[in-house]
């Protein structure tokens, strides 16, 4: 769940981001503007989050795995635990998703 936290506050902090770009005034194309200078971009922000989903998805698979095959030192309990993580941070994510392509089509259908 942390992981899942830690991706939606990187999303939030490219949005905020990208926000403050657009309100600033206009740089000459030569000067490096302060985007140049700053944290991650909202690319990697992303991968950042989809990195952290696919890890989580697979530790739950390996421990339901090691569960299946008789490994005593894994409990149901833990299997169950990382499994509803993991399925919980894959709800998140789609619904991250479902709101940007959301605010995507509503800035496409603005009018110039």
């Amino acid at each position: 769940m942390i992981p899942l936290i830690t991706a939606v506050a990187g999303v939030l902090s490219a949005l905020s981001s990208i926000s403050n770009l657009s309100s600033t005034p206009a740089a000459e194309p030569d000067s490096p503007g302060p985007s140049a200078a700053t944290g991650a971009s909202f690319s990697d922000a992303l991968k950042t989050a989809i990195n952290q989903l696919d890890s989580a998805i697979t530790s739950a698979n390996e421990k339901a795995q090691a569960f299946a095959s008789g490994n005593s030192n894994v409990s149901l309990s833990d299997v169950m635990v990382s499994l509803e993580q993991a399925n919980l941070a894959l709800q998140a994510a789609a619904n991250v998703r479902d709101k940007i392509v959301a605010a995507y089509s509503n800035v496409m259908n603005m009018p110039v």
